[in-house]
This record gives C-alpha cells, sequence and structure tokens, in this order.
C-alpha cells in the first residue's frame, strides 16, 4: 500500500494494529490448537508406550516372582524334608532306647527281635515312609519292604554295575554318627524296581545298631511341585485380569485361572491366527526368558478370546514353562479414558487461551487507538518543524547515499566489469565470426549449433555471476551449516577479477569440513579482509604478489592471546582461518586501531575506515568467534615476505545467547 499523507499514515497507525492483531491472534490459537493436536497424538503415544512397558515389566516382575519362589520353597521344603526325616528316626531312636531300658536284662537277639517287630509296621507319608534297622557292619534286621534282607549281610550286595549298594553307608559309619543322602530303594507294591530314595540314618550306640528312613525322590518332587503350585502360583492374582500360568514341556497344563484345564493336555492349542500357542510358550521356555504375543484362549473379565503379551520364563530341571500376561483390551480401555481426560484438558486450554487472547487484543487494539491519537497530536503540532527538518535532512542524505551508491556501484561494476569481460568477449566474437560465414554462404548446420551451444553456456555462466554477487549481498540473516571448500570458493569468486587484474598469486589450504554459522556475515567479514590485503599493494613494487588464505579445523583454540571466555563455544572444534599477504605490513603505529570504527590510512576518498571495523564487529558479535591481526613473515622460493596476517577463530557450532 502508497501512502501519500499523514492522514493515510495516521489511518495506517490507527487501523492496521487491529488487523495485525487480529490476524496474529487467528494464527496464534491455530497455531495453538494444531500443537494441542499434535500433542494429544504424541501424549496418546507416550501413555501407549508407558501402558505396554509399564504392564511388560509388571508381567515380568510377576513370573520372576513365582520363578523365586519356585527356587526359594524348593530349597526350604528340601531342608524340611531333612529336619522331617531327622525328626522320624529321632522317634524311633527313643523307641529304641526306651525298649533297651526296659528289656535291658534280655540278651542282645531277644532284644533286638523285640525291637523289629515293635517298628515293622510304622508308616507313614501316606504308606510310603518306613523304618529299617542293621548293625553298621551291614547286617539287617529289620527292611519291612524287603524281608528277605533281614537276618542277611547286606554288604556284599551289588547293582547291575557290579558296585557295592551300601559300602559307602557301612564306611561313613566307621567314624560317623548320622547320615544324610541318597540310595536306590524299591517302593511299596511296586515290585523289585528301585527308585532314587533321599535317607536319613542315625547310629545307636549301646547296641551298635543303625536306624533309618527315606522320602523317594521322585514323590518329594511331585510334592514340592504340588505344593508350590497351589500355594504359590494357582491364587496368585494382580490388576484386573493377571495371573500366572504354567505348562509342563509335554504340554499339559499344570496352573491356569480356569481350573477346568488344570491336568489336560493342550499341546495343540492354536489361535484364530494359527498361532500354536502352547508350543510357542515351550519353544520360548526352553530358548530364554522372554515375550510373545498371541491371541489368548480367554480374558477372565469378558470370558472371550483377546489379544495378549506374554512373558515366559522356563524351569529346565522340571520341564516347566512359567507364564503371565497382559491384554489388549485393557490397554484399548485404558487409552480410550486418557484419550477422554486429554481431550478434557485441550478443550479447556483452548477455552482459556482464546479467552486471554480476546483480552489481549482488545487491550492491544484500545492501546493502537490510544498510540494513534497521540501520533496525530505529534504530527499536528510539530508539522512545520520536522517538515524542516527532514527537507534538510533528505538533502544531505541524498549527498551521502550518491556518495556511497557510486563507490558501492563502481566497486560492484568493476568487479562484474572483470568477470564479465572474457565471456562477452567470446560471444562477440562467436557472434561476429558466425554472420561472416552466413554472409560468405559458408556457415553450415552443425557450426551454428556449435555456436549458439558456446554462446547458451557462456550467458548461463554472466548469469551466474550476477547471482553470486547478489547472494553475497542477501540481506537475510540465516544460520546454517556450510561446507569449509564452499565458502573459500564463494569468496575468491567474488575478488577473483581483483586478484587478476592486480597479479596476485592466491595460495591456499583449505580442510574441508562443514560447520555452522552466519554464510553472508562471515563471507563480508572475508571479503573486507581480502579487498584490505589486496589494496595494500597499491603503489608498492613487489615482483610476486602473494596471499595466502588458509582454513583449518582444529580441537583446540590456539591463539596465543585468545580469550577462554571468548572461545568456549567451541565445544566440538574450530574452524581458523588465516588471510595473510606479503605486502609490507601495517604500521606499529596502525595496528592497535586497525579495528576501530572510522579510523582508515586510505585517502578520504578510497575509504570510509568502516571495513574492517564492521569485521570486527560481525567476527566477535555475531559468529561468538575471535579477530586477530599482527605483522608476520612469509617464505616463498626461499625469500621471507612481511605482510599482514589476520586470523578469525569460529566455534564449529554456533549456540544462541
Amino acid at each position: 500500500m502508497l501512502i501519500k499523507s499523514e492522514q493515510q499514515l495516521l489511518n495506517f497507525i490507527k487501523y492496521s494494529p487491529i488487523i495485525i492483531i487480529t490476524l496474529i491472534a487467528i494464527l496464534i490459537n491455530s497455531l495453538i490448537y494444531i500443537q494441542n493436536e499434535q500433542n494429544f497424538e504424541k501424549d496418546l503415544e507416550i501413555y501407549k508406550k508407558n501402558y505396554i512397558e509399564s504392564n511388560k515389566r509388571l508381567t515380568k516382575f510377576q513370573v520372576e516372582k513365582a520363578y523365586k519362589d519356585i527356587q526359594r520353597e524348593r530349597e526350604n521344603l528340601e531342608h524340611r524334608l531333612e529336619n522331617r526325616l531327622k525328626t522320624r528316626v529321632q522317634e524311633v531312636y527313643l523307641t529304641v532306647e526306651n525298649l533297651h531300658k526296659k528289656y535291658s536284662h534280655l540278651e542282645e537277639k531277644e532284644l533286638l527281635n523285640i525291637i523289629k517287630e515293635s517298628i515293622r509296621t510304622i508308616r507313614f507319608n501316606d504308606g510310603r515312609g518306613y523304618f529299617y534297622i542293621a548293625k553298621k557292619n551291614g547286617f539287617s534286621i529289620l527292611h519291612p519292604i524287603t524281608p528277605e534282607y533281614e537276618n542277611n549281610d547286606v554288604s556284599k550286595l551289588k547293582d547291575s554295575f557290579g558296585n557295592y549298594l551300601y559300602k559307602e553307608i557301612i564306611d561313613h559309619f566307621k567314624t560317623e554318627e548320622e547320615y544324610f543322602g541318597e540310595l536306590k530303594a524299591v517302593k511299596p507294591n511296586m515290585g523289585n524296581k528301585k527308585f532314587e530314595k533321599v535317607t536319613y540314618i542315625k547310629l545307636y550306640k549301646p547296641l551298635d545298631i543303625i536306624i533309618g528312613t527315606g522320602e523317594y525322590k521322585e514323590d518329594f518332587n511331585n510334592e514340592i511341585k504340588n505344593h508350590i503350585i497351589r500355594e504359590h502360583i494357582q491364587n496368585v492374582r494382580y490388576g484386573k485380569n493377571g495371573y500366572i500360568f504354567i505348562f509342563d514341556y509335554d504340554g499339559y497344563q499344570l496352573a491356569h485361572v480356569k481350573k477346568e484345564y488344570i491336568g489336560k493336555q493342550r499341546i495343540d492349542l492354536v489361535d484364530s491366527n494359527g498361532f500354536m500357542i502352547t508350543k510357542e510358550i515351550i519353544k520360548q521356555a526352553k530358548k530364554e526368558p522372554g515375550f510373545i504375543s498371541y491371541i489368548g484362549s480367554i480374558m477372565p473379565e469378558t470370558g472371550k478370546p483377546a489379544y495378549k503379551t506374554t512373558y515366559i520364563r522356563g524351569v529346565d530341571d522340571w520341564g516347566w514353562a512359567i507364564g503371565s500376561g497382559f491384554y489388549n483390551l485393557d490397554m484399548l480401555k485404558y487409552l480410550e479414558a486418557k484419550k477422554k481426560e486429554l481431550r478434557a484438558m485441550n478443550n479447556e486450554s483452548l477455552k482459556k487461551t482464546l479467552i486471554i487472547s480476546l483480552i489481549l487484543s482488545a487491550i492491544l487494539i484500545a492501546l493502537a487507538f490510544y498510540i494513534s491519537n497521540i501520533l496525530k497530536n505529534f504530527f499536528t503540532r510539530y508539522h512545520e518543524r520536522i517538515e524542516n527538518e527532514i527537507q534538510e535532512n533528505r538533502k544531505k542524505d541524498m549527498v551521502l547515499y550518491q556518495q556511497s551508491k557510486m563507490a558501492s556501484m563502481g566497486e560492484m561494476l568493476g568487479n562484474i566489469a572483470h568477470q564479465w569481460r572474457q565471456p562477452l568477449s567470446s560471444v562477440s566474437t562467436i557472434a561476429s565470426g558466425t554472420k561472416i560465414q552466413k554472409e560468405l554462404g559458408m556457415l553450415d548446420d552443425k557450426e551454428f549449433d556449435k555456436g549458439m551451444e558456446t554462446i547458451v553456456k557462456t550467458t548461463k555462466h554472466l548469469s551466474q555471476t550476477i547471482d553470486d554477487f547478489r547472494e553475497f549481498f542477501n540481506p537475510n540473516r540465516v544460520k546454517k551449516e556450510v561446507d569449509t571448500q564452499v565458502i573459500y570458493n564463494k569468496a575468491i569468486q567474488l575478488i577473483s577479477s581483483r586478484l587478476t587484474s592486480k597479479e596476485i598469486e592466491l595460495k591456499s589450504d583449505i580442510d574441508s569440513t562443514v560447520f555452522v554459522t552466519y554464510e553472508n556475515e562471515l563471507l563480508q567479514g572475508l571479503m573486507n579482509i581480502l579487498n584490505n590485503a589486496i589494496d595494500a599493494f597499491e603503489n608498492k613494487e613487489i615482483k610476486n604478489r602473494i596471499i595466502k588464505f588458509d582454513i583449518k579445523f582444529q580441537k583446540e583454540c590456539k591463539m596465543p592471546n585468545c580469550d577462554i571466555k571468548e572461545c568456549s563455544q567451541g565445544k566440538e572444534g574450530y574452524i581458523t582461518i588465516t588471510i595473510q599477504d606479503n605486502a609490507g605490513g601495517i604500521a606499529k603505529e596502525h595496528i592497535d586501531k586497525i579495528f576501530e570504527a572510522y579510523f582508515t590510512t586510505k585517502y578520504k576518498s578510497q575509504g570510509t575506515g568502516i571495513g574492517l571495523y564492521m569485521t570486527y564487529e560481525i567476527i566477535n558479535k555475531h559468529l561468538k568467534g575471535f579477530i586477530n591481526v599482527e605483522n608476520s613473515e612469509m617464505k616463498h622460493d626461499t625469500q621471507s615476505y612481511k605482510g599482514a596476517k589476520f586470523t578469525i577463530i569460529l566455534p564449529i557450532n554456533i549456540e544462541e545467547g
């Protein structure tokens, strides 16, 4: 919109804030709404993830707890069995002791017969448990299950491998009075087949006899298993639908919330997707503890199948697969509740934001009206004075502007002219040659196409030159990732014509790496230094004119007088840029003032003294770096030259603040 009068300006000041504030309010509320929706989806996803993770941890905890309970109870029951066997033997031991006292007047044979018959019929553990008596040398006195052993020496009995069955026990009682261990024995009503048995035996010294009993290992293990399932597994419940189940490795259900499943063969249990549930559970248990997913046979809350994630742990020596899981339906209900909760919170938040936005908009609009009235009065009161001052300032500004404009345009045109001279010469040569060939009738299509192609390529190069200079003067300040080689190429492209015209040789050593900076501002600073270096050769008889341009990557700030605070941003490393010439250096009395505003050693018509000051401001304040200048020597072809050396240190990544 073109403002042609003060009234239009006042109207613009008065009404544009209303429009801008309204648009900003709409934009902000829209952005808040969109952000809330995005956060809503993210929060739901987080809730879902947290639900799954927490339930995985919970089910794993329950299964691992059951596993530890099994291990602990197994150890406890083994210890209890030992105590129980000792208690049983001790009871019989006291009986023998009492009988011995009572019938001490009888001969030993008759006494032992009374003891034997008194103990023969004693049973425990559902008839499995009994007591046996023998001399400690192996002569059997009582064996209710195998009477043929009685009154015989069993120390000579051997197993099918030729090993003595009771030799270890007989040898043990040569020095000890108690024995707890394992041996093989027949079971009541099970024929002559022998089973592994845990046994406890105690020596009764007065008669030199041993008294023992035991429990069959198989029966003991079954008792442990049944006890653990009954006391520690079957009744475990947690959450809404949490329970522990057990399969043995043959597929039989040992524990489940549905008691009718217990004892059933369920190896072929399959879900609606064809997933072999029991087989995969057993497979996972044999491999390692872990999670599997399938459609469960039932969900306790609904009594219907539901998607389930289950943690499995194996008890290999028992051939058990222990598991527990959680249902997808529970998660969906949980997420639905959270969804309603989040939606209510979002709606409330949007409502409050809208109210606040309306209030702020009303305040700002009122403020805009108030300010416009102040401005109106201001313009009315000082109209003539301001108009006069504006006219005077315009005259001064136009003079300065024209000077600055002419200087900038002159330098720009000079650079562009150098860049364009050779390509334009090529275009002119091709065009005039083509015209002559056509006039002489010597122009064929192939030659014409070749000439036109060269002209097209050349004009593209000219266009690229314009783009390069336009990009350099681009006012946009954007922090981005740039390549050191690209920065170098752009800087040299902008001054290549000056280097050629001044017969200056450019030497460079570039570490190719990337860093984050404000590219145009860095280019502006580099151009100021490079142009300064080129100008330094003016009116000097130097045969080998050299500018050395290096870019290096360093892990540490190695500038001797670099302030640590100024270099503290380079946590990931530093870019060190050095630009050195052999133009004789900077006068000692000037070197400390080189970065001051309006200081220049050039004639007033050639310089303003603002270039290096702006470079210092750009590097130190905008780019969070450090710049230093010094006189230094440069060696070339065995000769030493003196010149100015500018060193710039930049962090790999600019941190705001």
